[in-house]
């Protein structure tokens, strides 16, 4: 019964749910109409607000060129004290070229219309006098006033139609009084129509724009104007006021069938309205359907994670604790029955610091804390976290999309185990070689040394007495000087033999020796300012014997003198590796050592023509106990330590050891040292 109670209220709740989302779609849909129209309009407005300023403008400039015409024509008037028909018929043909709308330029001297350009559709204005015309002689009369263009307009025209005039009156100087005395006017006139007829809007449509233009009188409140600004938006016009020739007017534009009551967009947004309606209610319906599956899912969800054998958390972007499995209360059973779904992940890193080994104090165990909430909050790689039972676990943390974050733990007791035998067994091995190495140098260095002896054993004291002492019993025939001799030339031949074979074993021993230092960390520097262009041509003097033995050129070249900080014996070990290394591999041609200094950085480059080395193999010949060709046939011998160590040297140098080289095309070594420290680099 509890139930059908749930679900009853369930539904009620869902079909109010959709009452409300309707009621929201349709309000907002309406709200955006109504703002799609009020953008509209305002868009309109400000369209033709822009459009009416720079009409003003034309229209400014419209006027600015007929008092140009007129002043021309003043100028004429002064010079000849004559009419100039032909001279001012050019004047205003070229003046209605600028502006169609000039109707007629006409003069009147003493107030009498005497002249009117063109004549054609103007003969009526011919003997007009200005003071039987009180409508147009009130702006002569201004004019004469102000001593200074005006304009008057709207007025009826007797061409017909209405225009503005352009007022200019005309003072010449009399010579008999040296007063300027008035001649007449200059009238401009230019249909309302003429004004306007280049604008993007055509205001002089009267189908489209109610428009007008009127001067702004000191006695005149312009009352009609002021009634239709104090109006509504959609009902009061554009206008907009500008200064002209000393008077203020006011421009006044409006569409002749009214402001827009809609948005051409609101059919789309009406129809949009709708169709969102629609699809929320079948959304709601689907989500209606999918609340039982989800639910479903997310018990699965549970059951699943619960039958991981491995430890399993998850926080929400809050931080706060959402799902944890059964594994992972057994893998932190002194905190299990404190954590609790909700919980932030700063109260549970504060129950489980406890339980850390290496916090022992209130400061450790903020230091803790604060480590292992940086690790929580930017996760990376798994870390290692010791456990109950000195267990250890593999903690392995990434965010979601969502910004949640889910934590593995993975026992990993064995695995560690087993690492630290190896390690154990690594420095057994370590151990047990620098022990052979150590034990096996000093025989070396002795069987080293006496058999350089026996291979020069001619050069002996003893040698050369018994050579002496042959010398006088030996028969005139010189058999046993012979003898002796070839006995001595076996010996040193031989003893070459032993001595190249306990060189080599000497070399092996010294790299082992070298590695086991360099593992350990035991190997130091002495670093001092050292002149390498020195150090370089030693290395090649040393080493060219071995080079000419395969047949091989060695040469050095160097670009001027350079210094570095570096260890001289550490450098010169580099350099030898690198160029016996190349020596081995090189079978004919030629190795060419270079030193060039490049701002800051000395760079020694070492170039060869040996066999080369392909490209998935350039790593390798890196690594420790390895060679490009690893099988126990291989033919150029060696432990495969000698790259190993001279990149390690140029790391404990602050610096890198790289190769580039190409099958069979030989490599090229270079080491790049700084003023400072010793970097070294090798590409090839």
């Amino acid at each position: 019964m509890l139930n059908k109670y749930k679900s009853y209220l369930a539904s009620k709740a869902y079909i109010l749910l959709t009452a409300l989302a309707l009621g929201s779609v349709v309000g907002i849909g309406y709200s955006v109409i109504t703002l799609d129209r009020d953008n509209h309009l305002a868009t309109v407005r400000r369209d033709l607000e822009q459009d009416l300023y720079t009409a003003t403008d034309q229209i400014q400039l419209r006027f600015f060129e007929a008092i140009l015409v007129a002043k021309h024509i003043e100028n004429l008037l002064t010079a000849s004290k004559e009419v100039n028909e032909a001279q001012i018929s050019r004047f205003v043909a070229d003046l209605q070229l600028h502006n169609p709308g000039v109707r007629a330029v006409a003069l009147a001297p003493g107030l009498v219309v005497t002249h009117s350009f063109p004549i054609t559709g103007n003969q009526k204005t011919i003997g007009l006098k200005y003071w039987q015309v009180p409508e147009q002689m009130a702006s002569v009369a201004q004019a004469y006033r102000r001593q200074s263009p005006i304009v008057d307009g709207p007025v009826p025209l007797i061409q017909g139609g209405a225009g503005y005039i352009l007022r200019y009156p005309v003072f010449l100087p009399n010579p008999s009084t040296n007063v300027e005395q008035f001649w007449g006017i200059i009238s401009i006139v230019i249909s309302a129509d003429g004004l306007l007829s280049a604008q993007r809007h055509d205001f002089s449509d009267a189908e489209q724009y109610s428009f007008s233009l009127r001067e702004i009188q000191a006695s005149s409140p312009l009352a009609n104007d002021v009634q239709d600004d104090a109006g509504p938006l959609n009902a009061r016009p554009v206008t907009t006021e500008f200064e002209m020739l000393g008077s203020t007017w006011r421009a006044t534009v409006r569409p002749t069938a009214g402001w827009p009551s809609y948005s051409p967009q609101s059919p789309y947004l009406l129809a949009f309205v709708l169709v969102l309606a629609v699809i929320l209610v079948g959304v709601l319906l689907i989500i209606r359907s999918f609340a039982a599956e989800k639910e479903s899912a997310r018990a699965l969800l549970a059951e699943s994670i619960g039958c991981l054998n491995e430890g399993f958390i998850a926080f929400d972007d809050d931080e706060r604790l959402m799902l944890v499995n059964e594994k992972y209360l057994e893998y932190y059973p002194e905190i299990g029955p404190l954590i609790q779904p909700g919980m932030t992940i700063k109260e549970l890193l504060a129950h489980s610091v406890k339980n850390q080994p290496d916090a022992t104090t209130v400061e450790d165990e903020n230091t803790w804390i604060a480590e292992r909430l940086e690790r929580f909050r930017n996760p990376g790689v798994s870390f290692l976290e010791a456990a109950a039972d000195n267990r250890w676990l593999k903690v392995t943390e990434a965010k979601t999309p969502h910004g949640y974050t889910v934590g593995i733990s993975t026992d990993v007791t064995a695995e560690q185990r087993a690492l630290k035998a190896a390690e154990a067994a690594d420095r057994e091995k370590t151990e047990f070689l620098n022990n052979v190495s150590h034990e096996l140098r000093t025989p070396l260095t002795v069987i080293s040394g006496r058999a350089s002896f026996l291979r020069n054993s001619e050069r002996l004291p003893q040698s050369k007495s018994l050579a002496a002492a042959l010398e006088n019993a030996t028969p005139a025939d010189g058999t046993v000087t012979t003898a002796v001799t070839s006995f001595q030339r076996f010996v040193s031949e031989q003893s070459a033999g032993i001595e190249n074979s306990a060189k080599h074993m000497l070399r092996l021993v010294e790299d082992l020796l070298d590695w086991t230092r360099v593992a350990r960390g035991q190997l130091e520097l002495d670093l001092a300012r050292i002149e390498v262009t020195d150090l370089g041509r030693t290395v090649v003097e040393d080493l060219r014997p071995d080079a000419e033995a395969k047949g091989l050129t060695l040469t050095y070249s160097q670009g001027g003198p350079a210094e570095a900080m570096a260890d001289t014996i550490r450098l010169k070990q580099i350099l030898y590796n690198l160029i016996s290394n190349a020596i081995k591999f090189t079978d004919t041609g030629n190795i060419h050592l270079s030193i060039k200094q490049m701002g800051d950085r000395i760079v020694f480059s070492v170039a060869d023509t040996g066999c080369g080395i392909a490209q998935d193999d350039l790593e390798r010949v890196f690594q420790r106990f390895q060679q490009v060709d690893g099988s126990m046939s291989r033919q150029k011998g060696g432990l495969g330590l000698g790259l190993a160590i001279a990149e390690q040297l140029a790391v404990l140098h602050g610096g890198a050891l790289s190769l580039e080289s190409e099958l069979g095309k030989g490599s090229t070594f270079r080491l790049t040292l700084t003023r400072a420290e010793a970097a070294f680099q090798r590409t090839g």
